[in-house]
């Protein structure tokens, strides 16, 4: 525990798999949908899985950029979403066998509609039938069938939930989950025809993915715009004729800016673009607009380079602003002249790197702002241009070399008038002319003034919509608390209501007074059927009654991994769950009915136990099954399927806390699936509420505390661990982990 803490490794995550997508099909001349019969699942999934492909687009290091699936519609030809191959990469297709293909050509291709088809020579696949239907219905029973991260051949069943115009275009709406890989699979209807082409999945919700309606399809392929790949793989690509990339890496040129994505091939991931113009005599500047995507990145200008492993480079790298000489391949060759942090650069944001090289000497600025002079000129004169190290995204703009590009220093005077006119404008209404008029003659200052203006109040909305997330959850979490220990000491811990707040955490929304209340119909509705002497047998068998055969609650089957299973909310509005959601319910409301039904923890399976206040032998019960009763046997088989010993402490009833634990820990395990950091974080700051002395909660939220930037409540777990002392922890190590972070923090608050 702690020994080897990487604060720059991912969580770990579970893969969430076999949850997967769309395809359907129907020529045009086939007969409606309705006139035949359904397909189960089974038989769609095989009859589909032999026109099913992987399709991958590759960077130019040859690794996988882009993943999907595809399916074939005639002779050569596959279907795909264009997203999944990108502009201007090369395109493979992986084969039901395994074998990999090139693509011939993209026959066809849409950006707006999001639709490709490729061309295969020799492809000898049956082709998927396309529906003759302009619109599938709202309501239809659909399958959806991909290669979800690369595992093949999954399929998920649902339904077309509704049309949705999306950038102008009108999807099908899915309700199912998408996951990367799906894209591009097809959506086939009960009759085994392609009715839609999956595309994209739900930002806001897990259960909702959209579909191009395969009339589209049916109208690009009527009409195709053939490119082949030697020439499909140009667009985009950097002009030979102005740039020269070095060490590989993806480089890409879009609408005036130059992109960079992918490892090199050199030692820390490096990779540039050379400049192919001649560089002015000294002095000069090389100066350029960058943008990182992770500010963890390092990617910049290079200059005095021989358009191999030798040159300099000035460039932010991990929060400090390096000039580094190379001499050669490895980091053993390489000299760093300076690397130190700088107030001048604005995180998430554009910022300007400028080189000024003289002679004897070179400045080097960031945003105008002298950074470090160094007299370091080892290397002779050479060409100019960008770099990135170890895989980092970035965006450059206004690439350019040249006398003076410095702009001159700004006015006092003019930088008040912006910063006054910024501060006095209406945020409710457009400037109007008088304002234009007022900043025009400040010409290009004003401009660039506005959009960093622009992007430091987008961060600050950003953060302060995070702050409002944060408190909503703390103090959440202080009810939780008080529901798990309450004042009075002789009162019980109120299970129902810590399983609604765990819902009320991720959704302001829930209304837990409202949902007890529900709770609290639903057994009075049972009382009022019994007489008032009613036996603890007839009580159960009436509240089995009501629950499985009239409100039909149920064990979620078809989309088990999902947090509305977990939130006991949704779970009572849909009156399907996982095991232990439903057993939370089902436990409240015998308590309501003077019954004493406990939760039983077994490995991957939680189920409750009736035990007769009267005598008579206890009954286990698997809620998830629809009240169905247990036997030793079952039991033992479920532990036995987990990989567990039978032992007494798997029959043991769990405490409120205990249960309150174990569905936090759930929603932990979905979190880390999806990578989503601050749900990661926020299932850790619960559980340390609820078990404030596990070291291992308090180890995992140490470190996605740090991921975050919450260096200072970082250091607070830090220091529990050296106080606390915790059998295990390596309390030197962690003494070196506050130190850094103390670093990290003092660098962060660093006016600015």
């Amino acid at each position: 525990m702690l020994r080897n803490l990487n604060l720059r490794v991912q969580c770990p995550a579970l893969v969430l798999c076999g949850v997967l997508l769309c395809a359907a099909a129907v020529r045009g001349d086939e007969p409606s949908a309705s006139a035949q019969p359904p397909l189960s699942a089974e038989v769609l999934a095989e009859r589909a899985q032999k026109s099913l492909v992987v399709v991958r687009a590759t960077d130019r290091t040859g690794s996988d950029s882009g993943l999907g699936t595809g399916f074939v519609i005639e002779g050569g030809l596959i279907a795909t979403a264009h997203h999944v191959i990108g502009d201007g990469r090369e395109i493979r297709v992986e084969l039901p066998d395994g074998k990999l293909v090139p693509v011939v050509e993209v026959y066809a291709s849409s950006s707006r509609l999001d639709l490709a088809i490729l061309r295969v020579a020799d492809l000898q696949l049956p082709a998927l039938t396309l529906s003759a239907d302009d619109r599938t219905p709202q309501g239809r029973e659909v399958v959806a069938l991909g290669h979800p991260e690369g595992f093949r051949n999954s399929i998920v069943s649902g339904v077309i939930s509704g049309h949705q115009d999306i950038d102008g275009v009108e999807m099908l709406q899915l309700a199912m989950s998408i996951e990367r890989g799906n894209s591009g699979g097809p959506v086939l209807d009960r009759q085994g025809s392609v009715v839609g082409i999956v595309t994209r999945k739900s930002a806001l919700q897990d259960k909702l993915g959209f579909a191009v309606p395969v009339r589209l399809l049916r109208e690009l392929k009527s009409d195709p715009n053939p490119v082949l790949m030697s020439r499909w793989s140009t667009i985009g690509a950097l002009d030979p004729q102005q740039w020269t990339v070095v060490s590989g890496g993806n480089w890409r040129q879009r609408a005036g800016r130059i992109l960079v994505t992918g490892e090199g091939a050199g030692f820390g991931g490096r990779t540039l673009c050379i400049s192919r113009a001649d560089v002015p005599a000294v002095p000069y500047d090389v100066r350029v607009l960058v943008r990182l995507e992770d500010e963890s990145g390092a990617a910049g200008l290079v200059f005095h380079s021989d358009e191999g492993d030798r040159h300099y480079g000035f460039y932010p790298s991990a929060g400090n602003l390096r000039l580094t000489r190379f001499d050669g391949p490895d980091v053993n060759s390489w000299t760093i002249l300076h690397n130190q942090p700088h107030d001048a650069w604005r995180r998430e944001q554009w910022n300007s790197l400028t080189v000024r090289i003289y002679e004897d000497r070179v400045q080097c600025y960031v945003n105008e702002t002298l950074v470090v002079e160094s007299r370091d000129l080892v290397l002779p004169r050479g060409r100019a241009g960008l770099a990135a190290f170890r895989g980092t995204v970035a965006e450059f703009r206004r690439y350019e070399t040249g006398t003076d590009l410095l702009p001159a220093p700004r006015d006092s005077g003019e930088a008040a008038r912006l910063r006054d006119f910024a501060a006095g404008m209406r945020w409710d209404l457009p400037v109007q002319q008088d304002g234009l008029d007022t900043l025009l003659p400040l010409g290009e200052p004003a401009i660039e003034y506005m959009v960093a203006e622009s992007e430091r109040l987008q961060q600050k909305a950003r953060r302060l919509k995070l702050l409002s997330e944060d408190l909503h959850r703390a103090a959440v979490r202080r009810e939780l608390l008080a529901a798990l220990r309450p004042a009075d000491a002789g009162q019980s811990p109120d299970l129902l209501t810590c399983a609604l707040l765990v819902a009320r955490i991720d959704n302001s929304d829930v209304d837990a007074a409202g949902y007890v209340q529900r709770v609290d119909r639903m057994a009075a509705e049972i009382s009022g059927r019994l007489p008032a002497d009613a036996t603890e047998s007839a009580r159960l068998a009436e509240l089995d009654r009501l629950l499985f055969e009239e409100l039909g609650f149920r064990g979620s089957r078809f989309e088990y991994d999902t947090a509305s299973n977990s939130y006991l909310n949704e779970v009572i509005d849909d009156r399907e769950g996982i095991p232990i959601s439903l057993s939370v319910l089902y436990m409240e409301l015998a308590k309501r009915l003077n019954l004493k039904v406990s939760g039983v923890g077994l490995p991957g399976h939680f189920v409750v136990r009736f035990e007769p206040q009267s005598g008579g032998e206890s009954q286990m019960i698997d809620v998830f099954e629809r009240g169905r009763r247990m036997s030793e046997d079952d039991i033992r088989r479920i532990i036995a399927a987990a990989g567990f010993p039978d032992q007494p402490r798997f029959r043991e009833s769990r405490t409120s806390a205990e249960i309150i634990e174990r569905m936090v820990n759930n929603l932990l395990n979905l979190a880390e699936a999806r990578r989503a950091d601050e749900d990661v974080l926020s299932c850790l700051e619960t559980l340390a509420v609820i078990v404030p002395t596990n070291v291992e909660y308090r180890a995992k939220r140490l470190e996605m505390r740090a991921r975050t930037g919450r260096l200072a409540m970082a250091i607070a777990d830090a220091e529990w661990f050296i106080t606390e002392g915790p059998e295990g922890v390596d309390i030197e190590r962690v003494r070196q982990l506050k130190q850094t972070l103390q670093e990290q923090l003092d660098q962060q608050q660093r006016p600015r």
